[in-house]
């Protein structure tokens, strides 16, 4: 299995060339995982659209960090995105190049239908991240064959994919998920699927095309519960709390940061406001804070936490430090 890049960069240069004012300088923006291919790229770029390309060299955390900014300040009049779909308005004209992964999607469906009647499930809710959701439609039409029906939900507006979900936003289970028996996430990785076991009451399977199985989650869901549940019961010593408001464009949330600062404040703890673009510990270690509430991307609590020498929780882990919710009702942090 292999990523469609050349798949994505000649979409990309199509639309370029389909442009009616021609760009004069390109920029270009890329995921980590990209940069080795990152020169040809710019090559291919330039010699198919006349353009100058210039390109970021710095990190690109999804569709919610666009560089529509710094490119325009840069005097680009053209911005192609790799790796993601269209989540936010641009200052700049703006291309979104996905990037999907070439697999056998009727193996992997019938890898589904096994695991699916080994527990009795007949309906289930279809949902992937961008770089697999354009598989979905296939993978239905082979279970609906195999007696299995399948529904793909369409989400709010960050949503670009029917079926596609985000690390911050699962709105496309709605009422995809309201009828069905369960839920099937196709793609790697254990955040999304463990975001979607929080934010419905029904069982979630993850078939995972790279590794090519289907599996049940609960085990990995109980494990994830205990390590928050341990940094939220640090962040219950806490005395001085920071809260972490990011400046990126796509994870901007100042009112709810403002809205918890109030919150630790009523229970008589001090609370500053820190604002900031990448948030790292280093950034962080002159400050005498106890612990960090994080209302930018809510990978950065969950998923980054080791990172950090203090506790960093999400909003709604706050409200379990302070009693106004329960474990049992824990939530992932969702953004409009």
């Amino acid at each position: 299995m292999r990523l469609e890049i050349e798949k994505g960069l000649q979409g990309a240069i199509k639309q370029i060339k389909a442009l009616k004012q021609k760009p004069k300088l390109i920029a270009v923006q890329i995921p980590e995982g990209l940069k080795t291919r990152a020169l040809e790229i710019a090559d291919k770029i330039e010699k198919n659209s006349g353009a100058e390309v210039v390109t970021f060299a710095d990190p690109c955390f999804g569709a919610c960090d666009p560089a529509d900014v710094r490119a325009r300040q840069l005097g680009a009049d053209l911005l192609v995105h790799f790796g993601h779909t269209k989540m936010l308005s641009s200052e700049i004209p703006a291309i979104y190049a996905p990037l999907g992964y070439e697999f056998n999607e009727n193996e992997l469906a019938g890898k589904i239908a096994e695991k699916l009647n080994e527990v009795s499930f007949k309906k289930i809710a279809l949902c992937a991240t961008a770089q697999y959701a354009e598989k979905l439609g296939e993978i239905k039409k082979v279970l609906g064959k195999k007696g299995i029906k399948a529904e793909i939900g369409t989400g709010g507006k960050r949503v670009a994919l029917a079926g596609q979900v985000l690390g911050c936003n699962y709105s496309v289970l709605g009422r995809a998920a309201e009828q069905a028996d369960a839920v099937v996430f196709v793609g790697d990785g254990l955040f999304h699927p463990l975001g979607i076991s929080f934010s419905i009451s029904k069982p979630v399977l993850i078939a995972n095309p790279l590794a090519e199985k289907v599996e049940e989650m609960q085990n990995q869901r109980n494990m994830f519960l205990r390590k928050r549940y341990a940094a939220i019961a640090l962040a219950k010593n806490a005395k001085v709390f920071g809260i972490i408001a990011s400046t990126k464009r796509g994870q901007m949330n100042m009112r709810k940061a403002l809205e918890i600062k109030k919150e630790i404040e009523k229970e008589g703890k001090k609370a500053y406001l820190i604002a900031g673009d990448l948030v790292k510990m280093e950034y962080l270690l002159g400050m005498q804070l106890d612990a960090l509430v994080c209302t930018a991307c809510p990978r950065i609590a969950l998923d980054d936490s080791i990172l950090f020498k203090i506790p960093i929780i999400t909003p709604n882990e706050l409200e379990i430090v302070f009693g106004k919710r329960v474990l049992e009702n824990y939530k992932f942090e969702e953004l409009d």
